[in-house]
């Protein structure tokens, strides 16, 4: 089953983010993620939500996992620290 990296975001440094959206394609990329949605004019309708929602897919839940500690994503994390705040969530894809 697929697996999911599902991050909303609030942007606090725009020229840092920017620098943190050049390079971060490439750490997914190795990773063997695929962007399903990026977006900056997410709706919220309930809760506390920011604009900012972005979700990978990923072959399976492990390779999920494997992306937030490799070293590929692991080297941008002061970068992405600096530039957001972010709730980043894995999850499993539905089976009925």
């Amino acid at each position: 089953m697929k697996g999911y990296v599902v991050v909303n975001t609030e942007v606090i440094d725009s020229e840092a983010y920017a620098e943190f959206l050049e390079k971060v394609p490439a750490a997914i990329a190795a990773g063997g993620g695929r962007y399903l949605v990026r977006t900056d004019s997410a709706e919220a309708v309930q809760g506390d939500w920011s604009k900012r929602l972005v979700i990978i897919e990923f072959d399976n839940i492990e390779a999920a996992k494997g992306f937030l500690t490799s070293s590929e994503f692991t080297a941008l994390d002061s970068l992405r620290e600096r530039a957001a705040k972010s709730r980043v969530a894995i999850v499993e894809e539905y089976a009925s």
